[in-house]
């Protein structure tokens, strides 16, 4: 039970293979050990434990300061004019924390005595000899957290240059596009309004098609919306095209939605591609998870893109093995779609119902008998 309960506080709420955002949990967890090491030291202590701690925080605190001496000096040869721009202080601000240095300074004037300093300079060396080796530098989920946490990731960037260049430019004329389409040709395709959406494809692979009838015989292209024309970036008269399809079921029958690929997607696999761009394929996946998470995350802060898109993310790494899984996939959403849209329909013509009774006026009972006191009342009953 407790095994389920984990699994589900880890998995995303609209997806399972995406990752929850990265919480304070491995702090707590060097919080614990930290105090749990401090109480075995002081069972065990031969020395006075407090001059222990001060040495180990100057150890730790001047190692800091040394390596903020040694990135100094490749900033100051290298990158001084391009990075910083001649700025002593900028350069400074980015090789030393200034906390750090503080509490260097005043473990040194409080409790370091000349006695300790052949220990504290073989420690500081170790460091610095492992630092230098690249033996001890950050490790992998290390990275991965900071660049998440401040939004330094691929996968950020993609998604933010997706929705300020594509999809806040689209999204809010959608509906309009669908409606011009449906008045000139008649709307025998796109009947319920609540399902007029841009649908996007986010394979976790990236390997995006460029015609989804080649990759499902099931899915069939019907026609292209009216054109969306925005002048953008200087170009006059840009022009913004979506795509009607037809989704077969196993009985033939035919759902129609507006489909796409998520183009950044792509982008993302063209870069595992290259050697230059050092983009693996385990780089491509998690940037790829990272992406879904960061759009969603995105449009639904959206006004202007409520209600105008859906996201459908799907691991396609079994689907050779079906030639037609994604028309499958795509019919899982659109079905789960229309029983949302049809619960919140329903939910609604009941609260309209209640608001129809509440609203009506009053009736006024009147009465041809004459009032009668309430001693006669009961002198009756």
């Amino acid at each position: 039970m407790s095994f389920s309960f984990l699994f589900q506080m880890q998995v995303h709420p609209d997806n399972p293979e995406i990752p929850q955002p990265r919480g304070p949990l491995a702090g707590y967890c060097a919080i614990g050990v930290g105090i749990l090491l401090s109480f075995f030291a002081w069972i065990v202590r031969t020395d006075d434990l407090v001059h222990c701690f001060a040495v180990s925080g100057f150890i730790f605190s001047f190692s800091g300061i040394l390596k903020g001496v040694c990135h100094l000096s490749e900033e100051i040869v290298y990158q001084f004019r391009p990075r910083y721009r001649s700025s002593l202080m900028k350069a400074l601000k980015a090789c030393f924390n200034w906390i750090n240095v503080c509490v260097a300074v005043c473990l040194c004037l409080v409790s370091i005595k000349p006695e300790d300093w052949t220990h504290i300079l073989v420690a500081c060396a170790c460091v610095m000899l492992l630092t230098g080796s690249q033996l001890s530098g950050p490790l992998a989920v290390e990275i991965s957290a900071i660049c998440e946490n401040r939004k330094m990731n691929v996968a950020h960037g993609l998604a933010w240059s997706f929705y300020i260049g594509y999809l806040k430019l689209v999204l809010p004329r959608l509906k309009d596009s669908i409606q011009t389409f449906c008045d000139k040709k008649g709307n025998f395709v796109l009947k319920c309004k609540d399902t007029w959406k841009l649908h996007i494809l986010m394979p976790l692979s990236c390997t995006i098609p460029d015609k989804l009838e080649d990759e499902d015989s099931n899915i069939e292209f019907l026609d292209n919306l009216p054109d969306i024309v925005i002048d953008r970036a200087g170009v006059r008269r840009r022009v913004y095209k979506h795509s009607l399809y037809a989704v077969y079921d196993d009985a033939k029958r035919p759902h129609h939605c507006v489909l796409e690929c998520a183009t950044p997607l792509l982008s993302l696999y063209e870069m595992s591609k290259e050697s230059s761009a050092e983009f693996s394929t385990e780089d491509r996946l998690e940037q790829a998870k990272l992406f879904y998470r960061t759009l969603k995350d995105i449009l639904d802060n959206s006004r202007d893109c409520r209600n105008s898109y859906r996201f459908i993310m799907y691991d396609d790494s079994e689907a050779a093995e079906d030639p037609h899984f994604l028309s499958k996939v795509i019919l899982k959403h659109l079905q789960q779609q229309e029983k949302e849209e049809y619960s919140l329909s329903e939910g609604s013509e009941v609260q309209t119902d209640q608001h129809k009774a509440m609203s009506r006026d009053p009736t006024l009972m009147i009465s041809n008998d004459a009032p009668r006191s309430l001693m006669s009342q009961q002198c009756i009953q």
